[in-house]
């Protein structure tokens, strides 16, 4: 017998028993609709959190000196032999170095101690995450500019510091160009133990800063072209395993180390993968239980075509006496209950789709973020997948039973 022919058949099969299907066909909705809806969510909830854990994270490559392991004695530097190989490498797009210090603000007759970090302005303004509360940021031309914290500009003495005006720092006065945007992770101050008082300048201002002589502490002393960290960052499409890979042989050839007494370290940026596991994980769980639907559905289908092998005993014994194998006997059965499967899978998939994105709508406004429709593939190739490997599964048995009636016996059936 044809398989368009036995389609059809299983089709009639189907619409002749409306109630017990639809009935069946629910418990494959249920299921389905629970696994797309959940997947989907838990996708857009993981991209989303991603996506904002990934905007808080620099993607500046940061380049220290460090002694070789058991030799202590030895301190290390990083020079502008590093700066020249780094430059020299194609896959790093900037290179920017930080000399540090700590030194003294005084303005409108007050004192307070601050962190200075020379940068380069030349690359600096392209690599800062930091944001302007006003003035700009530092330029080339730049020799005696300094960019000064919210909290230095506005708390840190009686009076507020303006664009423009002019600080003493050490032993040197600077004009302010630029004061940065408020962050509220540093609001500690004077009483938090954590100074606020940040300082950017050129870096070869912090080579001439010398303290006041007032000042009650001494400072390290800044040698020329010595720098503290060498901050870098790479071209976006490449891969940076590789690059990385490449720039630490680079370097332990010009500074002639081997691995046993390497004296420099390359630190990355790490992005806190924690939440997208916890949520993963919530997921697989959430995905498992709402799984369990679906074999509560696998069984009513098994438990329809059980009943529906009762009643058209007799039939399969007038079929099976007119010709019918017991083949077509079975993939009629079988056609039938994945008939089934295949109307719940697809009625499941599009409740799935609407419950999934109301979630995303209430994910979207509680996270502030915008909301986009979401459909995850994998959820909708489970959809399918599962509903007509349900209704097969559910559907050999029966099917079986019914090919193995002999047609005497079905044809005395009443």
């Amino acid at each position: 017998m044809k398989p368009l022919k036995l389609f059809n058949m299983a089709s009639k099969m189907v619409k002749s028993s409306k109630l017990r299907s639809w009935i069946t066909i629910l418990g494959i909705v249920i299921g389905i609709a629970s696994v797309i809806a959940i997947i989907s969510a838990g996708d857009y909830l993981s991209n989303s959190v991603s996506d904002q854990l990934n905007s808080m994270v620099s993607d500046e490559i940061t380049l220290t000196a460090s002694s070789a392991p058991g030799n202590d004695d030895d301190e290390p530097e990083l020079t502008d032999m590093d700066v020249m190989i780094l430059n020299g490498i194609s896959d790093v797009e900037y290179v920017d170095v930080r000399v540090s210090s700590r030194n003294e603000i005084r303005f409108a007759g007050g004192r307070e101690t601050a962190t200075i970090t020379g940068v380069d302005p030349a690359v600096w303004s392209q690599m800062t995450d930091e944001e302007l509360y006003a003035g700009r940021l530092l330029q080339v031309s730049d020799k005696n500019a300094v960019i000064i914290s919210y909290y230095t500009a506005t708390e840190a003495f009686d009076r507020e510091i303006g664009i423009n005006q002019m600080i003493t720092i050490g032993n040197k006065q600077f004009k302010v160009v630029g004061i940065l945007e408020e962050d509220e992770t540093q609001g500690f101050g004077r009483m938090g133990g954590m100074s606020s008082n940040t300082v950017y300048m050129p870096y070869e201002a912090v080579y001439t800063l010398e303290l006041d002589d007032d000042a009650s502490y001494s400072i390290e002393e800044k040698e020329e072209g010595v720098y503290d960290e060498i901050i870098f960052t790479l071209y976006e499409d490449v891969n940076q395993t590789t690059a990385l890979e490449n720039i630490q042989e680079k370097l332990m050839m010009s500074r002639h180390v081997n691995e046993k007494t390497i004296d420099f370290s390359i630190r990355t940026p790490n992005t806190p993968e924690g939440p997208e596991e916890i949520i993963s994980m919530l997921t697989t769980f959430l995905s498992f239980i709402a799984g369990i639907s679906l074999v509560v559905g696998v069984t009513g289908i098994s438990n329809t075509m059980f009943t529906t092998v009762l009643e058209k005993t007799r039939e399969i014994g007038i079929m099976k006496a007119i010709g019918a194998k017991n083949k077509d006997i079975m993939l009629l059965f079988v056609f039938n209950s994945a008939i089934i499967g295949l109307v719940g899978g697809f009625l499941g998939l599009v409740l799935g789709t609407i419950i999934s994105q109301i979630i995303v709508w209430f994910i979207a406004q509680s996270m502030d973020s915008s909301y986009q429709f979401v459909l995850s593939i994998k959820s909708v190739v489970i959809a399918i997948g599962c509903s007509l490997a349900a209704g097969i599964i559910a559907g050999i048995i029966p099917a079986y039973n019914a090919s193995k009636l002999k047609p005497v016996e079905a044809l005395r059936s009443e």
